[in-house]
């Protein structure tokens, strides 16, 4: 079984989608599975020497990156390329099926064309890019583009790839023909098994933490992650209480880290928060090792793969029900999920930081809800068996 995975980018402080290629291609090839990743060059790759001839290799994943043309002229995510267009002509009959992630750009439209040009089965994976919260923006050009190319790429393909059973139903509205996977992101626990290692570890980095509690916002920085509610809730949260610090993990567009800087100014919170960047590998296990609680206010959130991680992590949650998987975070009372709106979320963080043993009972629930629903080598495994019956039922029919 030959599986190609394509993606817009590969740079996961992109966001959850590159994460999950990232976890799920790596645990496919652990499990037997002959993979392969095309990607662009987009954001952390431009000026890099990747050619054809030198793919990168992960873990044994061949990642293959192409250059990507007009990235000044068009949105950063929609990623057009060329040189993918003409390896995909070459190379898409060399594999067995397609996983297609991402809509509205152009690696996943041109993979979708060569996929069903040459009968090659082919997922796609809309990634949350069908909620109504993704469709407003630049609607009218995602109207046109859904009429000209992403229907007809949702309708031929072999099956669409859903995460959450919110996404399935937002979806819904297309009356799509064809058939629904739902299966969630994975997560690579053995990573946060030794995690206790890691304790300290942040805290000595930053001094003027000292004994306070940690609250930690750890995603990418946009605006539909509900910043705007979340610090005037931290505004609420510091008029009852001095005993805690916001810890911002993440990046965004510098006018937007600007709008969040002078906001928590104008609120008088300056001092009470500590901007990390994005963190990684053995700093991103440190920040969660040493944090109280994870707080994500989000306006949408196709999923939430950060949620998982402080849950891996043992971390209390306060997420909004705007996070898609806030039914089941609710269901094994994991954390605490809120309206979208201030008080409520700084009532949450108070109870929170208020009880310890609250915590710690939420972080316990949080690590099972994770290793009985989220292990990457089960999600794999359910992978591998949705692909070997898409497989076999394509080459039935061209028989």
């Amino acid at each position: 079984m030959k599986i190609l995975h394509i993606i817009p980018s590969l740079d996961i402080s992109s966001g959850g989608p590159a994460q999950l290629v990232k976890q799920l291609c790596c645990e496919l090839k652990n499990q037997g599975v002959g993979v392969a990743v095309a990607t662009t060059n987009t954001i952390n790759c431009r000026d890099s020497n990747i050619t054809l001839d030198n793919p990168i290799i992960s873990n044994s994943v061949p990642t293959y990156y192409f250059a990507c043309q007009f990235y000044s002229l068009l949105p950063s995510m929609f990623c057009f390329s060329q040189s993918l267009s003409k390896w995909l002509a070459a190379h898409t009959r060399e594999f067995d099926l397609l996983h297609i992630h991402y809509l509205f750009s152009y690696p996943s439209t041109i993979a979708a064309y060569y996929a069903h040009k040459y009968r090659i089965p082919y997922v796609l994976r809309p990634a949350g890019m069908l909620n109504d919260f993704c469709l407003k923006k630049s609607a009218f050009k995602k109207k046109l583009y859904l009429l000209f190319f992403e229907k007809r790429n949702l309708n031929n393909a072999a099956a669409v790839h859903f995460t959450s059973e919110e996404e399935i139903r937002a979806a819904e509205k297309l009356k799509l023909e064809n058939k629904f996977i739902l299966l969630p992101p994975g997560l690579d626990l053995e990573k946060f098994m030794n995690l206790e290692s890691f304790k300290g570890v942040f805290r000595r980095q930053y001094p003027q933490i000292r004994d306070k509690k940690i609250i930690l916002f750890f995603s990418r920085l946009d605006p539909k992650k509900g910043l705007d509610i979340l610090i005037p809730a931290l505004k609420i949260l510091s008029k009852k209480r001095n005993d805690f610090v916001f810890v911002i993990s993440g990046t965004g567009p510098k006018n937007y880290e600007k709008w969040v800087k002078d906001t928590l100014r104008s609120a008088g919170l300056t001092e009470l928060s500590i901007f990390t960047g994005f963190l990684e590998n053995e700093m991103k296990l440190a920040v969660l090792a040493d944090s109280d609680a994870f707080v994500l206010s989000s306006y949408d959130e196709n999923f939430g793969i950060a949620v998982t991680e402080a849950m891996a992590a043992g971390l209390p949650l306060v997420i909004s029900n705007r996070v898609n998987i806030y039914k089941l975070i609710e269901d094994y009372q994991a954390g605490i999920v809120t309206e979208q709106d201030s008080d409520n979320i700084a009532f949450a963080l108070d109870t929170l930081l208020s009880d310890r043993q609250l915590r710690k009972e939420m972080g316990v629930r949080g690590m099972r809800l994770v290793q009985e629903n989220f292990d990457i080598k089960n999600i794999a495994k359910q992978m591998i068996k949705v692909y070997s019956n898409l497989i076999f039922k394509a080459r039935k029919m061209r028989k």
